[in-house]
């Protein structure tokens, strides 16, 4: 079974990486962890603020992991910078594959975002990047 990772910001264009690989893959044959970090880890100075920033993060990771229904899903917080974070998460839980989104920019000037870039230049496995699709 395939360990996949999927950086979860709360906006739609992070929620296409779930599409993506419902489009893609069975059930049975990978387990899904969605992945939240939160970079005001500066602004938490004790355990009760960092359980209460766990804590609001939650419904974003529920709501994308309800979209998985019939995978294996599981929901991680982290706090740091998102680049750094996801790697170490990567790593530590020996992820075979990350999926993310790019962001789709118009004109001549098209780049993926700098986590993205940091993930795909550092990153010692697999990483999906996919592709923005435009909402109307």
């Amino acid at each position: 079974m395939l360990r996949l990772l999927v950086p979860i910001d709360g906006s739609d264009r992070s929620k296409q990486s779930i599409d993506w690989i419902k489009e893609r893959y069975t059930p049975s044959e990978v387990s899904v962890t969605l992945l939240l970090v939160r970079e005001d880890w500066d602004d938490i100075r004790c355990k009760e603020q960092c359980a209460l920033a766990k804590e609001e993060a939650l419904p974003i990771l529920q709501e994308s992991a309800h979209t998985l229904s019939d995978f294996s899903v599981a929901t991680e917080v982290r706090f740091g910078r998102a680049g750094e974070e996801i790697l170490r998460f990567a790593e530590e839980t020996e992820i075979d594959i990350i999926v993310m989104t790019k962001s789709t920019k118009s004109g001549w000037i098209q780049m993926i975002g700098s986590v993205t870039n940091h993930v795909v230049k550092y990153a010692k496995c697999v990483v999906v990047i996919v592709p923005e699709m435009q909402t109307k």
